[in-house]
């Protein structure tokens, strides 16, 4: 099996290579709820136009208070006359509480029609999400085991929660803020030259300063997000591997070089965070100033424009001056927004575009129930590494009932041809037959459905050792739950634990001994009542009692199945009908364990180093050396 990838390293960078496309795609994902968002525009639009109108009002309520008596008497109007310190004014209450009333209900309509827009887009934020992690579980589950070996847990749980989160909660805010940006600032702009084209103008020639500002801090500040969100997975990908190896770290005194690890990605991290941060905030204090220079100039041009009367333009200008200005400082935010969705979305693809397990044919056997277990290896190549042949023209002939025993050096192919049997990969020329019919002819669920494995890795879930146990198979009985940890040597320590069968496991089953998980693991197995046994150094986690207990059951599991037992320690494979030695992806010998040890060839060394300390790798690679 090749060797995993590590995690990503402190330069893990991640940038986007095709902008264009994945916005497209991600644009085509959401136009089956096109008429949601054309619903959520229209309302946004209403919202930003009701919001536009409100400074009328407001100028109106300003210029219904007048100074100017004898002019208000002239024009007939009715009113009140306030002496504010030998200042006399008159107040036109009618107009002044239509005014009020009408702006009230405006922005409360407004904020109504907000709420609802982002109820609505954040429901679809949420479905959204939902079916897009229910894309990439489907999707994982169809993927060929190549692919696992190429990418790290943390990195998969990153794309599969932190990228789809990013979208997820930043949709509402790309949506919301682009629309009614867009309305708020055509409806400011027709509202304010309907008003005053001088004012309008002056607050136009504030466009150009915002603008020049917004787009060369968003330019520097995208960068830095999207550097975040990947050092993110980074560090989620350390985390992940080192919690998971968490003894061995401990066993060699690794702490601190961990710890020195996860703090430079950590640092990492930080910087891009508060770089991206800080970059994004500078936008509204420098945004501000121009505003201020705005309301200055606004001030100096409507004075020399605007009457005492249509004092209230000024006021309402002010209004409309940082309400145009309003969606160009959120520029820069959405701009780098959408560069992280973009960036989220494309690693997302990628793993959703993953070649996958090549289809089953139409008309494939889909029972396991006449698959007894004769097997043809035939004329077999296959390699990882399209570089580096590993397997080359093998042959071999295993029969109903066999047992095999595979053992050799590591690295020489022994848990590959487990990996060929299962389908885990396919071959790359010749062909592997179960009973007549090459395996790929075989429903992978039936082929699998027809293997018991027991691996030297074991694997529990949280859950009673009762639901683990029948993970092997889902319509066993209590009892024959109980019978396959008797015949697993499991049954003693089982009922010594707090509710037997139903303690509960914690995740990988670390509350209990790694050697009572190799138990609970081969009950698995036992319960799964398989026709074809795969053991995968199945006994290498318990002591040697135990061990030549479990070997009995095994022998008694194995009649009349064909076995395959890959081991290290040969005294276990003693009574294997046939033990095949390989060496560097090839079998180089083959018989029972007395005629290999009289051939007294490479199986014999292996065997006797394991009594003698002598190790026949280490003298064949001094003769490799030396001849290079």
């Amino acid at each position: 099996m090749p060797p995993r990838n590590k995690p990503h390293n402190s330069g893990y960078s991640y940038k986007v290579k095709n902008f264009k496309g994945t916005g497209k795609r991600l644009l085509k994902q959401f136009k089956p709820l096109l008429p949601a968002f054309i619903f959520v525009a229209i309302i946004l639009v209403c919202s930003s136009v009701l919001n536009a109108l409100s400074p009328m009002f407001l100028r109106d309520i300003i210029n219904g208070i007048s100074s100017d008596v004898s002019h208000a008497l002239q024009q007939g109007e009715k009113g009140t006359y306030i002496d504010i310190i030998n200042q006399v004014i008159s107040m036109q209450w009618g107009q002044l509480w239509r005014s009020f009333g009408v702006i009230m209900a405006f922005y409360a309509t407004s904020a109504l029609i907000s709420w609802l827009a982002e109820w609505i887009v954040a429901k679809i934020s949420a479905d959204y999400a939902f079916n897009l992690r229910q894309q990439i579980k489907e999707k994982l589950d169809k993927l060929p085991l190549s692919f696992f070996d190429k990418h790290t847990v943390g990195e998969l749980l990153s794309r599969g929660t932190n990228d789809v989160d990013t979208i997820s909660r930043s949709l509402s805010m790309i949506i919301n803020q682009t629309i009614s940006g867009v309305a708020l600032s055509i409806a400011v702009v027709v509202i304010m030259f309907v008003v005053s084209w001088q004012l309008s103008l002056v607050v136009l020639c504030t466009l150009p300063l915002s603008l020049t500002i917004t787009i060369l801090i968003a330019k520097h500040s995208q960068k830095q997000f999207v550097a975040y969100q990947n050092r993110l997975g980074a560090v989620e990908s350390h985390a992940e591997e080192q919690y998971a190896g968490f003894t061995v770290i401990k066993l060699f005194n690794k702490e601190k070089d961990s710890l020195e690890t996860f703090n430079k990605l950590s640092d990492q991290m930080k910087n891009a965070d508060w770089k991206s941060r800080w970059l994004a905030f500078l936008i509204f204090p420098m945004i501000r100033f121009v505003n201020n220079l705005g309301y200055v100039a606004v001030c100096v041009v409507g004075a020399a424009t605007q009457s005492a009367q249509q004092i209230g333009n000024i006021a309402a200008f002010f209004i409309y001056l940082n309400l145009f200005q309003q969606p160009f400082q959120q520029i820069g935010e959405i701009a780098s927004t959408i560069q992280s969705v973009v960036a989220s979305a494309e690693r997302i693809f990628e793993v959703l575009d993953e070649k996958e397990e090549p289809k089953e044919d139409t008309n494939c056997i889909d029972s396991e129930d006449n698959i007894v277990g004769n097997i043809n290896i035939e004329h077999v190549d296959f390699s990882y590494d399209p570089n580096k042949q590993l397997i080359s023209n093998m042959n071999l002939k295993v029969n109903q009932g066999d047992s095999i025993a595979i053992v050799g050096p590591t690295g020489a192919g022994k848990t590959t041809i487990v990996n060929l049997l299962m389908r885990f990969y396919d071959v790359n020329a010749g062909r592997i037959m179960l009973d007549g019919y090459d395996i790929r002819h075989y429903s992978r669920k039936a082929l699998r459905g027809a293997v018991g494995m027991v691996l030297q890795d074991t694997w529990l879930f949280e859950g009673t050792i009762k639901e683990n146990i029948r993970y092997g198979r889902s319509d066993a009985t209590d009892e024959e739950i109980i019978q396959a940890a008797k015949a697993a040597h499991a049954h003693h320590f089982i009922k010594t634990l707090p509710n037997n069968y139903d303690f509960v496991l914690n995740e990988d089953g670390t509350n209990i001994s790694q050697g009572q998980r190799q138990l609970i693991t081969i009950a698995r197995a036992i319960v799964s009542q398989p026709k074809i046994l795969i053991l995968d150094e199945a006994t290498s986690s318990v002591d040697t009692r135990t061990e030549m207990q479990i070997q009995d059951a095994m022998d008694k599991l194995m009649e009349n199945k064909t076995s395959f037992i890959i081991a290290h320690r040969l005294s276990t494979i003693k009574n294997a009908k046939m033990i095949i030695v390989m060496n560097k992806g090839s079998i180089i010998e083959s018989g029972n364990h007395e005629e290999l040890l009289k051939k007294g060839g490479f199986y014999a060394d292996l065997y006797n180093a394991q009594f003698s300390g002598n190790n026949p790798m280490a003298k064949e690679e001094i003769i490799e050396q030396t001849n290079s």
